[in-house]
């Protein structure tokens, strides 16, 4: 779906859904700045996967390069299962979600590579808390724009996600949060 007909369907519904307005407030933006780098995070839900196609549309119209970003969470268990499991059957859980993650980053790339041969795209893995990898690697990159999903795989809140939130509430950047 291109940017326009994306922003169309955004002002259409704006009363309905905050998450669209989002969208009405990023196109009134981009009137006034120029996206040159754009940060998409990603963890291979649906909500990820419209944020990378809408990236990759808004980078076709303005040139823009994109870089992937998924961060592997910490594993987290319950108090009692810190006694039970050993550091080591931790650190194989987050091998293995790294593992995952670099799957999704390349598919990720793949797909966009194959849609968009001409555009400059990179990818990078990080591990911790998400809202904060994503929040410093969009202020240390000086990166012009996050796009993001609504709800990632986490998805705990009904309109938007943890992570989104507060990817919103701390970036340094304008934010675009899909659905």
């Amino acid at each position: 779906m291109s940017i326009r007909t994306e922003l169309k369907r955004a002002y259409k519904n704006s009363s309905e859904d905050t998450t669209n307005l989002s969208l009405i407030l990023l196109h009134n933006s981009l009137r006034e700045t120029m996206i040159k780098k754009i940060l998409v995070a990603i963890d291979g839900s649906e909500a990820s996967k419209h944020a990378l196609d809408f990236a990759v549309d808004l980078a076709e119209q303005t040139s823009a390069e994109i870089q992937l970003l998924t961060v592997v969470p910490p594993v987290l268990l319950p108090s009692l299962g810190l006694y039970k499991l050993k550091s080591k059957a931790i650190k194989e859980c987050t091998d293995e979600m790294e593992t995952i993650f670099w799957e999704i980053l390349a598919k990720a790339q793949s797909e966009v590579e194959k849609r968009s041969p001409k555009l400059k795209i990179s990818t990078k893995l990080k591990t911790g808390e998400p809202h904060k990898q994503i929040v410093q690697i969009a202020k240390l990159g000086k990166f012009d724009l996050i796009v993001m999903g609504s709800r990632g795989l986490g998805s705990r809140f009904t309109a938007l996600g943890s992570v989104s939130s507060r990817v919103i509430d701390q970036a340094s950047c304008p934010v675009a949060v899909t659905r």
